[in-house]
């Protein structure tokens, strides 16, 4: 999209919008003027503007929800403007429910398209809104400065200060000031660090010297003692003793010791019995699973079978009997029957019956028998099955029972190993004994291993002493000279660097230059010189939070001039409040402008101006 560096408002139409609910049109000059009592639209209209430009109201505040007409959800805002270049061109921005559109001359773009032409959203709201950059940006404001601030070559800088300075700062990179003094600083402060570690040291070596001296004479006095100490009790320690019987009983114990507790501990041989019994097992597991097969069955179902086909064709003729007279046709080969045939017939059929109901008390019998001869097979059957389970279960018993005598055997005899180990180590223990202490006591046996054990421990700390006193003593004072002197040259290189942030700075103000505000970005730290980062503002020396409404508008004026002049940007300007504003004498206004008065109980009323708009910076 192409950057719009200027424009000027000529109408514009809203409807939906806060107090505006059906469509009106407003007409714009330069300047404009804007009354009207409280609540009749005055700051209305200037939310307008900043919303079609940038989605958001005069002082950027988020939630567009607030910015509905209550009655008409339609919200609808067109404001036809012309360029720098004097070409004519109209943004549209409207909302349905939840959806938001916005036109171009015609053309559906994005917010990313606007911010293009009009610059990011703090630069124009910080133009438009003279109250803006002031009160709502804050650290924002001085981040949105430095992005348009151009960069002062270091060579520039350097060249404003002296001729030592610059000497020893030629070789220096300084893309950021504030780092390089930062790295400074940690630098020294661990060449301070490492300064007065090698002061311990040097106090630690000197003490260290002086403590190695009085202990070694200490210790060898320490050492005499312990070793006449040592000789009088060694000397009355195997006196009337035989030290070859002993040791000859204790080679003997020993040797005995070796060679018992070499033999592995005794475990009985059950896999005979194991195998067995896993035999066993597996026979009563089988036994157990098993099930009684019937033998019968298939004689009982072909009986039953009988029996019911029996029993169907002894109803059905117990039926045709009931029902069966002369005249009727013969169920067999559908014949009627006549008078003289019938008793025959019915002789037969009743003969046939009768025949049927003797078969069938016939195969009820065999059934029975059968029946009979089944059970009695199952019973068998399951007698023998429970014999055979309890024999199993003996033998397993009987199996286990000898398994365990085994390992109680086997257990007994280890235990009398065991003690028989015992019995030698205690032997062993005393033999020992004897041949340590001899015919001292325990009390003076006790004294000699302490006697032996603190000598030990006096001639390795001697060892130590003598060690310390013999090694030549290192110069800590050369090295924390260099320090101190390496420190004192990075502080002369610091204070070179602080010189250039503060004529840095000083150029950089100068960009920044205003009629009556006075934008402070830096203070001077007294102690150590140093640049602090601030964000203030004055007007007229007196500080932003105390000046009166008219102050604050003039002195946001000339903030918004300096936005413009920075940015490229030619925007208009909307002063709201105008009211309490005598006049704008402080700045020179380079673009349209927009001034907005409360008149008590006054309905809204625009009055355009003829000046035509100025061209962009």
């Amino acid at each position: 999209m192409e950057k719009i560096k200027g424009f000027q408002i000529i109408s514009m139409t809203v409807s939906g919008f806060k107090c505006y609910e059906a469509p009106m049109e407003i007409t714009f000059g330069n300047p404009t003027i804007v009354t009207g009592g409280n609540g009749r639209g005055k700051s209305s209209l200037a939310d307008a503007i900043a919303f079609a430009v940038t989605g958001l109201p005069f002082f950027g505040e988020r939630g567009i929800d607030r910015l509905h007409n209550e009655t008409n959800p339609d919200l609808q805002i067109t404001m036809r403007f012309t360029d720098d270049t004097g070409r004519a061109h109209e943004l549209t921005r409207s909302r349905q429910k939840d959806r938001m559109s916005i036109t171009y001359d015609g053309y559906a773009i994005r917010q990313t398209d606007l911010n293009e032409m009009f610059g990011e959203r703090d630069v124009f709201l910080s133009i438009f809104n003279p109250l803006y950059f002031i009160e709502e940006l804050g650290e924002d404001g001085k981040k949105l400065l430095a992005r348009y601030l151009p960069p002062i070559p270091q060579a520039d800088v350097l060249a404003q200060l002296n001729a030592q300075t610059q000497q020893r700062l030629s070789g220096v990179q300084l893309p950021s000031p504030e780092t390089f003094l930062k790295n400074r600083r940690e630098e020294i402060r661990e060449l301070e660090q490492n300064a007065v570690y090698l002061s311990g040291k040097l106090d630690l070596a000197q003490k260290q010297r002086q403590s190695s001296k009085e202990l070694s004479n200490g210790l060898t006095v320490r050492i005499q003692e312990l070793q006449s100490e040592i000789a009088s009790l060694e000397a009355r320690r195997f006196e009337n003793i035989n030290l070859e019987d002993l040791q000859e009983q204790l080679v003997q114990a020993s040797e005995q010791y070796e060679e018992l507790s070499g033999d592995a501990p005794e475990t009985p041989d059950t896999a005979e019995l194991d195998a067995k019994l896993q035999e066993v097992h597996a026979k009563l597991g089988a036994r157990s699973s098993e099930v009684y097969q019937p033998k019968y069955t298939g004689p009982l179902a072909e009986d039953t079978a009988k029996v019911q086909a029996l029993g169907k064709r002894y109803q059905q003729n117990a039926a045709l009997l009931k029902r069966f007279q002369p005249g009727t046709s013969c169920p067999v080969c559908r014949r009627v029957l006549s008078q003289q045939e019938y008793p025959a017939f019915r002789q037969a059929l009743q003969a046939e019956t009768e025949r049927i109901a003797v078969d069938g008390t016939q195969l009820k019998g065999q059934i029975a028998e059968l029946q009979e001869l089944e059970q009695k097979s199952q019973s068998t059957f399951e007698q023998f099955k429970a014999d055979d389970l309890v024999r199993y279960q003996s033998e397993i018993d009987a199996l286990n029972q000898k398994r365990e005598q085994l390992q109680a055997a086997a257990a007994q005899q280890n235990t009398r190993r065991q003690q028989t180990l015992e019995q030698l180590r205690r032997r062993i223990q005393n033999l020992s004994a004897s041949m340590e202490c001899g015919t001292l006591s325990p009390a003076d046996s006790e004294r000699l291993a302490e006697c032996k054990a603190f000598l030990e421990d006096c001639r390795v700390q001697l060892a130590a002493a003598q060690q310390v006193l013999s090694a030549a003593p290192e110069d800590f004072d050369e090295r924390i000279h260099k320090i101190e002197q390496e420190i004192t040259e990075k502080k002369i290189v610091m204070k070179d660097v602080i010189l250039y942030m503060s004529k840095r700075a000083e150029m950089t103000f100068s960009k920044l230059a205003l009629n009556r505000v006075k934008i402070s970005l830096y203070d001077v730290v007294k102690t150590t010189g140093e640049l602090k980062d601030v964000f203030r503002f004055t007007y007229n020396g007196r500080r932003y939070d105390r000046l009166s409404l008219s102050e604050k508008i003039r002195a946001g004026a000339e903030v918004s001039e300096l936005v413009k002049r920075l940015t490229g940007r030619n925007y208009p300007v909307f002063f709201d409040n105008m009211e309490s504003v005598d006049d704008l004498s402080n700045i020179r206004p380079t673009s349209q402008m927009l001034l907005a008065k409360c008149v008590h109980n006054a309905e809204l009323s625009v009055r355009a101006g003829g000046t035509a708009m100025p061209k962009a910076a």
